[in-house]
C-alpha cells in the first residue's frame, strides 16, 4: 500500500464512527480502549423500537465516555409533539448534539412523510442539535425512487446553505469501493457540498455479511463480486471478512481526485463490535495488532 494511502486510511479510522442497535449499548465495556475516547457511536431507530431504548442506549454510550448520535426515523414519528418529547428527552438524558435523520421503511408516514421535514421543523435548533447525518445510498434504496433521491440531495444542500445546522450524508454499506466513489461523484454532478462518510461494513463472517447485505438492498455489490474472478469464492471461504480492500481503495480515490466530498469511515459491525473496534486500532497504527 502506499504510504499516502495508509496516511489516508489512518486518518479516516481516527475518526470513523461506529453503529450499534440499542441493546448492543450494553457491551460498549468489552471495547475498553480501542475506541478513542468520544467516539461517535450510532444508535439505529428500527421500526416499532420503543423510543425509550434509544434515549436509554444513548445515556450509556454517553456514560461510556463516547458521543451517541442516535438515529431520528421521519417516518415512526406520529405527530410534531413526539418529536419534541423525544429530542427534549436525548437532550436531557444522554446530552444528545448529534443525531442522524433518516426516513425509515415505515409505509404509512406520520407527521414527517421524508427527512427533510425533520431538518425545516425547527425543532432540532430548538433543541441545540448541532450537527446531523442524513442518509445516503450508493446502490439505491427500495423505499426511495431514483428521481425522488436526486431531489433529495438538492433539497438537503439547499437547507445547509441557509441552516446553522452542520448536515453531512452517512451512506449505506456496499461490499466492494465502486459503488461508493460512483455515488460520491454522482451526487457531486448534482451539486453535493456535504462531506459524504463512507458506510463499511466491519469485521464479520461472510454469511452475516450476505445476510444484512441481502436485507439492506446492495444487490449490485454482490453483482461486483460475482464478475470478480472468485470474489465470491474467495468471500465464501473467508473466516472472517475485513473491509481491507474497500477502504483502501475509497481512500486512494480521494486522494486520485482532490474534489472527492468522501471525508470519513462510519463502521456498520453487525453485532461484531470488539472486531471491528480492533480493526480500527489496526488502521489507526503503525504496526498492525498482534492476533
Amino acid at each position: 500500500m502506499k504510504p499516502d494511502v495508509a496516511d489516508r486510511i489512518r486518518g479516516f479510522a481516527a475518526a470513523a464512527s461506529l453503529e450499534i442497535t440499542p441493546k448492543h449499548a450494553e457491551r460498549l465495556g468489552e471495547v475498553g480502549e480501542l475506541l478513542p475516547a468520544g467516539t461517535p457511536i450510532y444508535v439505529t431507530a428500527l421500526p416499532g423500537a420503543d423510543p425509550a431504548d434509544v434515549v436509554q442506549a444513548a445515556a450509556r454510550i454517553r456514560a461510556a465516555g463516547h458521543h451517541p448520535v442516535p438515529h431520528i426515523s421521519a417516518r415512526s414519528l406520529a405527530t410534531r409533539d413526539e418529536l419534541d418529547a423525544l429530542l427534549g428527552r436525548l437532550v436531557a438524558e444522554a446530552a444528545v448534539d448529534d443525531v442522524l435523520v433518516i426516513a425509515g421503511g415505515i409505509k404509512t408516514p406520520g407527521a414527517f412523510p421524508s427527512s427533510i421535514e425533520v431538518l425545516e421543523s425547527g425543532l432540532l435548533e430548538r433543541h441545540a442539535i448541532r450537527r446531523v447525518g442524513v442518509a445516503g445510498h450508493p446502490e439505491g434504496s427500495p423505499d426511495i425512487a431514483a428521481d425522488a433521491e436526486r431531489e433529495a440531495i438538492v433539497a438537503k444542500n439547499a437547507f445547509a446553505d441557509r441552516s446553522q445546522l452542520e448536515l453531512r450524508i452517512v451512506t449505506q454499506f456496499a461490499l466492494a469501493a465502486e459503488p461508493y466513489v460512483a455515488y460520491e461523484r454522482r451526487i457531486r454532478e448534482l451539486g453535493n457540498r456535504l462531506p459524504v462518510m463512507a458506510g463499511l461494513p466491519g469485521v464479520t463472517s461472510p454469511a452475516t455479511l450476505i445476510k444484512y447485505g441481502l436485507a439492506c438492498g446492495i444487490g449490485p455489490s454482490l453483482e461486483v463480486l460475482r464478475k470478480q474472478s472468485g470474489g465470491l469464492l474467495k468471500l465464501a471461504t473467508t473466516r472472517l471478512w475485513k473491509p481491507d480492500g474497500i477502504a483502501e481503495t475509497v481512500a486512494a480515490s480521494t486522494l486520485a481526485d482532490p474534489e472527492s466530498r468522501i471525508a470519513g469511515f462510519h463502521m456498520f459491525p453487525f453485532g461484531g463490535i470488539e472486531r471491528t473496534a480492533e480493526w480500527l486500532a489496526e488502521q489507526r497504527a503503525d504496526t498492525p495488532i498482534p492476533a
